[in-house]
């Protein structure tokens, strides 16, 4: 959906503006695309250099189309990446086409990166290049065709109906204490 502009006419009460109605439905249509529209980041880890470790996954089902920015990291040297991906879902949901430019290395290069429709999720994966743990930092914009739902969800002491995880099962820390 693009941007709808409202016709104001070329001078105040000409009558050739929109109608109230049709301009505030314009209005909503605009605030809907904006809402649409999901800003997060998220941080995935991969280790050794088995092929095809999922760092990204989210439902295909409402994924049109997004911008993802990562920054891969050695743990165990400074060496680290950065590539953008574009992807787009197809309009018949059996594919996904997704490109990567540019990627900025500093010090050896470290993985390849690819995406994948894979059980009704589209998904990014890493290819590693070398032998080692990585950190992956992930910056995205992704416009869904109905409401947003990245990220893992948490679950509040003692609250029903909740769930709490970490990918990989990693100790979630707080002030006072480590919840496993």
């Amino acid at each position: 959906m693009t941007q709808e502009i409202i016709n104001v006419g070329a001078a105040p009460n000409d009558g050739e503006g929109d109608p109230l109605r049709t301009a505030f439905e314009k209005v909503n249509n605009n605030f809907t695309q904006l809402y649409s529209t999901g800003f997060f980041t998220s941080n995935a880890y991969s280790y050794g250099n088995t092929a095809d470790q999922v760092i990204f996954e989210t439902p295909a089902e409402s994924f049109t189309q997004a911008v993802f920015q990562i920054n891969s990291n050695d743990l165990s040297s400074t060496d680290s990446e950065n590539i953008t991906l574009t992807a787009t879902i197809l309009t018949d949901g059996s594919d996904i086409k997704w490109n990567g430019h540019g990627t900025i290395f500093n010090g050896n290069i470290l993985t390849d990166y690819s995406m994948d429709l894979f059980e009704s999720n589209v998904r990014i994966l890493v290819n590693p290049l070398i032998d080692t743990d990585m950190f992956h930092f992930i910056s995205a914009q992704i416009t869904w065709t109905g409401v947003p739902v990245p990220g893992l969800n948490l679950q509040v002491n003692g609250a029903d109906n909740t769930d709490i995880d970490t990918e990989n099962n990693f100790n979630l820390e707080t002030e006072n204490q480590i919840i496993v």
